[in-house]
């Protein structure tokens, strides 16, 4: 971008562009976005691709070395998208944004700086992420189902029958990823944003509370599930559009614009608890089950 051959968009950072306020000063709409940045943190709690990585840990040993680890690559994935970023806002300046490229951001920049065989290297990163990602959400997805919906229903189902049952769900999931694909207007960003609240909203509270929470109930963790989804659904639609144009920004003193997970989230939890409260206790089963995994982490512990 320093040579010689490279013509520099005519408009490339906004006024406030390394400011981590987006409007420059203390307001409302700077004070959403930051707000909607850190939301994106609850996310992780609720993530079955990601919790079903945790639940096949063998020992709390594994766990810390785990936690060290998912820790310096999240920080390390979310330092090096920043710096994409940045470098393709400056390589294209707003045609990033006036021509909707910022969902393919990576991909035009690599296209245009690298060598072709390096640039294929580099883009099939996008492929390996997606893939790494899709086929956790479809094995979640069809244990879920298989396990957790038909096995119940048809409890004399053979192992084959509920093989196959979540066949017809990883089947149906892909042709309904497909059609929301082809037809839908709108973004990756927007998708993986509304994916990620919806997630994070209706699971993260139960997940946490499961495992901190003795007196946390069945009841309590419907109610907390459904509660989460419906309202990061309802905020998305009525006012919960991220902003992504921070200089553009006209959303002083209000609300909108809000990412979703953060209202689902707390509404969630606060449902969580007031159910389980308002309901009686779990069975004194569940009371020892927690109590003989909380021995077990005290005495790796002390090990």
């Amino acid at each position: 971008m320093s040579g010689s051959g490279f013509v520099a968009p005519d408009k490339v950072l906004g006024a406030h562009y390394y400011n981590l306020l987006s409007t420059g000063s203390l307001d409302g709409a700077a004070i959403v976005t930051v707000l909607s940045g850190l939301g994106w943190g609850l996310g992780y709690f609720g993530m079955p691709h990601i919790l079903v990585r945790y639940m096949s840990i063998r020992s709390k040993k594994e766990m810390k070395r785990s936690q060290k680890i998912g820790i310096a690559w999240t920080f390390m994935i979310l330092l090096m998208a920043t710096i994409v970023g940045i470098v393709a806002r400056g390589y294209l300046g707003d045609e990033l944004i006036l021509t909707g490229k910022t969902s393919t951001a990576f991909i035009h920049l690599v296209r245009g700086v690298f060598p072709a065989v390096l640039a294929g290297i580099l883009l099939s990163a996008i492929l390996a992420a997606s893939m790494s990602t899709a086929d956790s959400q479809l094995l979640a997805s069809s244990s879920a189902f298989s396990s957790d919906i038909y096995k119940p229903i048809r409890k004399k189902a053979s192992d084959k029958e509920i093989m196959w049952a979540g066949r017809f769900v990883v089947a149906f999931i892909c042709v309904v990823a497909f059609l929301i694909a082809w037809l839908g207007n709108k973004s990756i960003m927007d998708l993986v944003g509304n994916a990620w609240g919806a997630f994070g909203a209706a699971f993260g509270p139960t997940i946490l509370l499961s495992l901190y929470w003795k007196r946390f109930n069945y009841a309590g963790a419907i109610c907390g599930i459904v509660s989460g989804f419906l309202v990061d659904i309802g905020w998305a639609m009525a006012c919960g559009t991220m902003i992504i144009n921070p200089d553009k920004a006209v959303l002083t003193g209000t609300l909108s614009g809000l990412y979703e997970i953060i209202p689902g989230f707390f509404v969630s939890l606060l449902v969580c608890v007031v159910v389980t409260l308002c309901t009686a206790k779990p069975d004194k089963e569940v009371e020892e089950m927690f109590d003989r995994a909380v021995r077990m982490t005290e005495e790796e512990d002390a090990e």
